[in-house]
């Protein structure tokens, strides 16, 4: 019989005023940190570690740019890497740490998705499309996520992090009723399952009101439990609970000349829509899963990402590569071209 693992990082931090404990919290790790930061991030809120020296991330994480940050960073002899910002300039921090084979702390500034959790280093190419997935031996040692710079960050952001969020209890129960494997290789374990639910409870409950403490730039008890569920519960969520169609959808909408430049939860948040439409889970109302995306001004059709009077090409250029994704295996009915378009098809016919 397969194992059930879970895996997770080695401690997690979050809170207002958390940043202020990074020093101590690194110290342990090693002498030697190097920091990896987003640029826009590093501008707005300064360098993490005021003795640290700090490569700037060059915008999209490709393998040349794992090899030119990894490069630097063992010029300067780090022993640990702190990696600061977005989803991808903390995957370039990963394959930073994955290269040299040194210690990871994160320091995520936005909640726009679930990489600071993970083993996951998604790469791209210089298009912005997916080309494939790395992993860390291990998950991160410490994520530090400070609340007070989540909530000056663009709302967008946050919207994007409820939407990558939402996905989990419908991908992990259908890896798991399909008898699928999550990230470590073993079956689903409860505890996944239950984290999973959890996000989507929680986003449900409390992700229009951490949307208005996004806008006030002012930490709430709503924005910490989102921040919490779309940080820690979606990143534990996925990994040991499994993927499916909704994150393979990403595949394909990436493909697609006009949808490579959506933010990385937008895509998912209609990923979970087509997924919806496709297996139909019993009690799930498509039509009020997207009225709350909606709520939270996530994309509920290919026109909100620009793709006007989407025709059967442009079906089939998103369907190719999102079956072509491991996920896709991790449905209860096996995919086609036909019946993702068709599920598509459902999804923007929705008032």
């Amino acid at each position: 019989m397969t194992l059930r693992i879970l895996g997770a990082p080695r401690r997690y931090i979050q809170g207002p005023g958390a940043l202020a404990d990074l020093p101590a919290i690194v110290a342990p790790l090693g002498g030697r940190p190097v920091v990896v930061a987003d640029p826009v991030a590093l501008d707005r809120e300064g360098p993490p570690l005021a003795e640290a020296p700090v490569l700037r991330f060059g915008g999209e994480i490709t393998h040349a740019e794992i090899d030119r940050l990894s490069a630097e960073a063992r010029s300067l002899g780090a022993d640990v890497i702190v990696a600061m910002g977005g989803g991808k300039a903390i995957d370039a921090g990963k394959g930073v740490a994955k290269r040299i084979g040194c210690p990871l702390a994160v320091v995520p500034t936005v909640a726009s998705n679930d990489a600071p959790t993970s083993r996951l280093i998604v790469v791209y190419d210089d298009g912005h499309a997916i080309v494939g997935v790395d992993m860390l031996d291990g998950n991160p040692d410490v994520v530090l996520v400070d609340t007070d710079i989540i909530a000056r960050a663009p709302r967008r952001l946050l919207a994007a992090g409820i939407g990558d969020c939402m996905s989990k209890t419908f991908e992990a129960r259908a890896c798991a009723t399909a008898g699928g494997l999550n990230f470590f290789g073993g079956r689903t374990p409860i505890a996944a399952l239950a984290l999973a639910d959890a996000c989507y409870a929680t986003v449900r409950r409390d992700g229009v009101a951490a949307l208005a403490a996004c806008d006030r730039g002012s930490p709430d008890e709503a924005l910490e439990n989102v921040v919490e569920a779309a940080v820690l519960l979606s990143g534990l969520g996925f990994e040991s609970g499994g993927l499916s169609l909704a994150h393979s959808l990403t595949r394909g909408l990436t493909a697609h000349p006009e949808l490579a430049g959506a933010l990385h939860g937008e895509l998912v948040a209609y990923g979970t829509l087509v997924q919806i439409a496709h297996e139909r889970p019993a009690g799930v109302d498509l039509a009020d899963v997207a009225a709350f995306a909606r709520s939270c001004g996530l994309p509920c059709r290919l026109a909100d990402f620009g793709l006007v009077d989407p025709g059967a090409a442009d079906y089939l250029m998103i369907a190719r590569p999102t079956l072509a994704a491991p996920h896709m295996r991790h449905l209860t009915e096996p995919a086609t071209e036909a019946s993702i378009a068709d599920a598509m098809r459902r999804v923007e016919a929705q008032p």
